[in-house]
């Protein structure tokens, strides 16, 4: 799961990475409007990632059954 996670986080960041060098390098005078957007956008990913990080370990840690471990 954390990898799928990671994953989508590492392939959202720099799509959006290279949407901004690419916006900066053909249009730079667009930069201010479509750059904020970009950056608000980079935020929303990794808030989005961590709350999955958050969210998976709170479900296995109401869920966990010391039985089950196995040690």
């Amino acid at each position: 799961m954390k990898s799928r996670k990671a994953t989508a986080f590492w392939t959202t960041f720099l799509a959006l990475m290279a949407l901004y060098v690419l916006t900066l390098i053909v249009a730079s005078e667009l930069l201010a409007s479509v750059g904020v957007t970009i950056i608000i956008m980079i935020v929303g990913n990794a808030a989005t990632y961590v709350g999955g990080v958050v969210a998976d370990a709170w479900q296995r840690s109401k869920y966990f059954r010391s039985e089950l471990d196995g040690r």
